[in-house]
């Protein structure tokens, strides 16, 4: 991962998907000073390795019945959560685990939601 400090960033990117949610305080005692943006560019692998995050999904739900909505807000909770560093630590593995039995069948369901969500992620 290659982080650009450039503006405008010049490679070519898909359009930014806009945040299904703000995270932070639903009643904070102060007023809100600021809602910070932040974009990052992940691949179809990071994508996935956020939503295979047993503790920001609902592990015993079936994938291919999530919304878009649902499946970006899981994947939005993981970045914020977990950081886009993680994220591309976790996904250098991620392919690997089509090839377990156990699990193959779910990270299978988990990327077509990634590609119902994101139909801009490479396959």
């Amino acid at each position: 991962m290659t982080i650009s400090l450039e503006r405008p960033v010049r490679a070519q990117m898909p359009p930014a998907v806009p945040s299904t949610l703000v995270f932070g305080l639903e009643d904070p005692p102060d007023e809100v000073q600021a809602v910070v943006t932040l974009r990052v560019a992940m691949t179809r692998d990071m994508l996935g390795a956020a939503l295979n995050l047993p503790s920001h999904t609902a592990y015993d739900e079936d994938p291919d019945t999530w919304s878009v909505e649902r499946i970006r807000e899981y994947v939005e909770l993981s970045v914020a959560l977990e950081g886009p560093w993680r994220l591309l630590q976790d996904a250098r593995g991620f392919d690997d685990l089509l090839d377990e039995p156990s699990v193959c069948d779910r990270i299978r369901a988990e990327l077509r939601a990634i590609d119902r969500a994101y139909p801009g992620a490479p396959k």
